[in-house]
């Protein structure tokens, strides 16, 4: 089995959502002189095999649960190796555990160093790792994903960070994830707006389904509004600068998403939301890192 093929099998196209919430973290801590390269690295570097892991969980019980099957729209969107055999479901598993057991060791480490509640912010997003798709929680299959989605890469993740990276906990992190964790959401509830027709036949329940495509595609749109809000809130609040603002040159593609989606979805609707989210994500990024360039410069 080539490296490639396992590769694939982790869905690495999605990991600019985890590089986007760590490196806010990253520059967070820059900006209050208390960034660690080395711990900024390793943070990123876990979280991407902890994220490579949870894929692996998800796409193994979507397939013994028979919500991914030949036919579904996910075969068609990407490729699935346990789907379509290239993989077999024992090797699959197996290398799951082993990325998760990789997760263990740098989470060792950090313990060592910052203490229990690494231990505790683990836990939280190991069970919801495990359950966004296990028995006999499977929060996806109850309408539950897209919150379980924000508070994962949105609080956890990056307050999480920081506080490995720096040692500290921090209220304005937890602040700053805001805008982050509701555009992942958002790629998770375009996906299921998308899939609804199909996930109506194999899901219990999407917040989707429950709504039904028009409402969903409201909510699609009042949370892209939150979103923007958020951010210009928090400036206000100085958790970010006024350099962050660069993010609101997406508003013109997000307002293009709405107009195209409330047409028709199309089977691009997640990926396209994702490119969304990471611009965003890099802008933002990008002006913090001008804000603290010219504080430097200035002093």
């Amino acid at each position: 089995m080539s490296l490639k093929i396992w590769f694939i099998a982790t869905r690495p196209w999605s990991f600019v959502m985890t590089f986007v919430s760590v490196s806010l973290a990253a520059v967070l801590a820059l900006k209050y002189d208390s960034f660690n390269a080395p711990l900024y690295l390793l943070t990123l570097a876990g979280l991407i095999l902890f994220h490579a892991a949870t894929n692996m969980l998800n796409d193994y019980y979507d397939v013994k649960n028979t919500v991914d099957r030949v036919g579904a729209p996910t075969a068609r969107y990407r490729p699935h190796p346990l789907l379509t055999g290239t993989i077999g479901g024992r090797d699959f598993l197996i290398v799951t555990v082993m990325l998760y057991g990789l997760v263990i060791l740098i989470v060792s480490y950090f313990t060592l160093i910052r203490g229990p509640l690494i231990l505790l912010l683990t836990a939280l997003g190991l069970f919801a790792s495990v359950f966004y798709t296990a028995s006999p929680v499977a929060f996806k299959y109850k309408a539950l994903g897209e919150p379980v989605v924000f508070l994962v890469w949105g609080p956890l993740m990056v307050s999480g960070s920081y506080y490995t990276i720096t040692g500290i906990f921090s209220i304005e992190a937890m602040l700053a994830s805001i805008p982050i964790g509701i555009l992942v959401l958002l790629v998770l509830l375009a996906n299921n707006i998308r899939d609804i027709e199909y996930d109506r036949l194999v899901v219990k329940a999407t917040i989707a389904i429950l709504l039904g495509a028009k409402r969903s595609l409201t909510l699609y749109a009042a949370l892209l509004a939150v979103t923007y809000a958020s951010t210009i809130v928090l400036v206000i609040l100085h958790v970010f600068s006024v350099y962050s603002l660069a993010a609101l040159f997406t508003v013109p593609i997000a307002a293009g998403l709405v107009r195209r989606f409330s047409v028709k979805v199309p089977d691009t609707a997640d990926p396209e939301t994702a490119r969304l989210a990471l611009l965003f994500g890099l802008l933002l990024l990008a002006g913090e890192l001008i804000s603290i360039s010219l504080g430097f410069w200035g002093a």
